[in-house]
């Protein structure tokens, strides 16, 4: 009879694997959250509704706060939760939170005072993004319809304007932007109306009110034109010239060169490197000269400070707007002189 023989460490192995084999699966281990509520005033939160929602299985399990505030609930087992506190049936905090295989217990402290305080910087942050970006698509549209309006395109500087202010329709530097795109392309009743818009917004911006007086000078509406005009330089008396000049260049303009003299006077006084306004004291000059023989003056001697007036514009502003027409007055009266007739490069600081 043959017998079977068995080592002896191969009996050791087999028996070590049948133990392995018949371990039972370990089971996962729970875990709990506890915590505190408190309320906005710090005190302990009583008898608030929390809620764990597994977000893998979508079981939900809630209790509630105590007298202290105070809350407990165990048997979760491992994963991702959603914890939320509701009080008078508001949810009042909400907040994603991982337990852990390891972690026993996670331990909460809401503070709703702080909650707030957080909610609420994060509100003027974002609402400082967006008032940021706001201003950026406005801001673009204005350079746009400026660049448009300086190479003489009125129109698609008001489409610009426009689109600026549907973005922000109390926008008064694009109502005045605006303005000004209807007053270059002779649209003089939506540049009258979108001024006034503009003032509505910034009543006290001199120069809307003195843009607005030249838009008036243009149709005729003289004495308003005047009092707009006065306005500006008391609400601006550092630009208090230009609002002269524009004065008496108005008056000039509408045939009462008389009333034009002083406006225009007290602007080279204001200002004696204004050029223009030299100009036209000369021209309000002309025109109120008696051109007689009162005084000792032979007929047709213009005034002297007639002549200062287009030597002073030609010395500031040689190849100026107004220059040739300078040199022609000059002419009339033989008070051209060779210096005067071609441009002259003056020392700096004189305004042009």
């Amino acid at each position: 009879m043959t017998v079977l023989r068995v080592r002896p460490g191969l009996l050791l192995i087999f028996s070590v694997l049948w133990l392995v084999l018949s371990l039972p699966a370990q089971e996962p281990q729970l875990g709990a959250f506890a915590g505190v509520v408190r309320d906005e005033q710090g005190r302990p939160l009583v008898g608030a509704l929390v809620t764990f929602s597994n977000v893998e299985t979508s079981r939900v399990s809630e209790t509630r706060t105590g007298k202290d505030g105070r809350f407990h609930q165990g048997d979760f087992l491992p994963g991702r939760y959603l914890i939320a506190v509701r009080h008078n049936g508001e949810t009042v905090w909400s907040f994603p939170v991982q337990l852990p295989p390891a972690q026993p217990i996670i331990r909460l402290e809401i503070d709703l005072r702080k909650v707030r305080e957080v909610a609420e910087l994060e509100r003027r942050r974002v609402e400082e993004r967006q008032r940021l970006e706001m201003q950026q698509r406005i801001q673009g549209h204005l350079n746009r319809g400026v660049r448009a309006l300086d190479e003489d395109h009125p129109q698609q500087a008001m489409e610009e304007f426009a689109a600026a202010l549907e973005l922000d329709p109390d926008h008064s530097v694009a109502h005045g932007m605006l303005a000004a795109a209807y007053a270059a392309a002779d649209r003089l009743p939506g540049a009258m109306a979108s001024y006034r818009r503009a003032l509505e917004f910034a009543p006290g911006e001199a120069a809307y009110t003195n843009n607005l007086g030249t838009v008036l000078a243009r149709v005729d509406r003289l004495q308003e034109a005047l009092a707009h005009f006065q306005r500006a330089a008391a609400s601006d008396p550092d630009r208090a010239t230009t609002y002269q000049f524009n004065s008496g260049a108005a008056l000039l303009n509408a045939g009462r060169a008389q009333e034009a003299v002083s406006f225009l006077r007290q602007a080279v006084r204001s200002d004696p490197t204004l050029a223009v306004a030299h100009y036209f004291l000369g021209l309000a000059l002309l025109r109120t000269s008696p051109r007689s023989e009162e005084n000792g003056r032979e007929r047709g001697q213009p005034l002297p400070d007639i002549i200062a007036s287009f030597r002073h514009y030609l010395q500031l502003a040689p190849d100026g707007p107004y220059a040739e027409q300078a040199r022609d007055h000059l002419r009339q009266f033989d008070a051209l002189t060779p210096d005067l007739l071609l441009p002259v490069v003056e020392p700096s600081g004189l305004f042009d």
